[in-house]
């Protein structure tokens, strides 16, 4: 009898979990190194502890490379949201939509999750081996020899990236792909919060609203430190790239993105009207968060001996108003590695084979999820890329 083809997966998260289900399935013999003492210990962060397992709407612009993004077409569709639905379903793990079109389990827990993830790997006959980190890796007479005694057919670095290493994040998948010749691109903070020096934001720190930034539209928290929520989130890509290049960026945020800019205008003169003995931050209160509107006065550059509504200029109005729907913040730092959630940049896309994740320099050495230079929006997309390549390398590897 012949013998099985031995793969060494490195990681235990989303997409080296996912890979071994699907290799070991196909009769390969499968070992999982995870340095942590439980799988998936990331993973069970995500969405809040609810797990944002995928999102209904998959599309290329959701993603992004310093590589040619549509690289990763092929990929992304071949496993598209109806295959993961089903493929999860499958194995016991219903869905459920969340905010717009983003998925979670019917369990809303992320612990349901990695538990059936683990079960189906043993189940296949996966070796998982917890607390054991590699730290060395030769290639010899065409194998691979980890922590110079396993010795394995094929390698398949899902160690990840290095976003939140106190879940066990760390730089040795880049390590081993730069041994073996590959070029990393240096990875930057993706899906972070962001530090502004803007004044006053004590007085509306906690404040949770809706707003538009960039034509993106979301939740947007006020911080002590800066600004947060998924909007931000979504953004921080582009800020956190201007900041790798200079020492601070600009954003500008629609407060009130459903009243356009004439239509405030309109209703503020009628409340100035109407209401013209109430002080400004009341006069403001009946349409935004008390805080808010405190802040917004702040921030409006009228004169400070203005207390009450009725003493307001059309100027003063327009001020406001330009205020409330174009709020101005200065970002002078993200919130770093330590608290996002992927991290933007790794291990080039131009040097993998992207029909089967197989490295372009090395023999049977693949990259799947986010070790590799691609990141995604909020909302799901970034597990999606962990399935998606990871079932890429196991439905396309082939046999020793």
């Amino acid at each position: 009898m012949q013998e099985k083809t031995k793969i060494a997966i490195i990681g235990a998260g989303a997409s080296g979990m996912f890979a071994s289900i699907l290799l070991s399935s196909h009769d390969f013999e499968v070992t999982i190194f995870e340095k942590n003492n439980k799988v998936g210990k990331k993973l069970l962060a995500t969405g809040n502890g609810r797990c944002n397992i995928t999102n209904q709407d998959i599309k290329l612009s959701n993603f992004y490379s310093n590589s040619n993004i549509s690289l990763i077409k092929d990929t992304i569709e071949n496993f598209n949201y109806s295959y993961c639905k089903e493929f999860f379903s499958n194995i016991g793990i219903e869905f459920k939509n969340g905010q717009s079109t983003r998925m979670y389990p019917l369990s809303l827990s992320s612990s349901s999750v990695v538990d059936i993830l683990e079960y189906e790997s043993l189940k296949e006959g996966t070796n998982i081996e917890l607390n054991t980190e590699i730290t060395d890796i030769q290639y010899s007479k065409n194998k691979y020899i980890l922590n110079k005694s396993r010795k394995f057919d094929k390698l398949i670095i899902a160690s990840g990236s290095i976003a939140m290493p106190k879940l066990g994040s760390s730089e040795s998948g880049y390590q081993f792909a730069k041994k073996f010749k590959h070029k990393i691109i240096s990875p930057i903070p993706s899906l972070v919060q962001l530090v502004s020096d803007k004044k006053n934001l004590d007085v509306v720190s906690g404040v949770k609203i809706e707003a538009v930034i960039d034509k993106k539209r979301g939740d947007f928290l006020f911080t002590k430190y800066g600004v947060s929520g998924s909007l931000i989130l979504d953004i921080s890509r582009r800020v956190s790239k201007q900041l790798h290049f200079s020492k601070s960026a600009k954003i500008t945020v629609d407060t009130m993105p459903d009243f356009s800019y004439d239509k405030l205008v309109d209703l503020l003169t009628k409340r100035m009207k109407s209401l013209k003995d109430k002080e400004l931050n009341l006069w403001l209160d009946g349409i935004m968060n008390k805080k808010l509107s405190k802040f917004i006065i702040l921030n409006s550059n009228i004169a400070s001996h203005i207390k009450y509504a009725k003493f307001l200029t059309p100027s003063d109005i327009k001020k406001i108003v330009k205020t409330i729907k174009n709020l101005e913040f200065t970002i002078t730092d993200t919130k770093g590695f330590e608290t996002c959630e992927v991290c933007a940049g790794g291990v080039n896309l131009s040097e993998v084979n992207l029909e089967n994740m197989e490295s372009k320099y090395q023999k049977d050495l693949y990259f799947i999820g986010e070790v590799l230079d691609v990141d995604g929006d909020c909302g799901g997309y970034n597990l999606h890329w962990a399935w998606s390549s990871a079932y890429c390398l196991a439905t396309n590897m082939k046999r020793v």
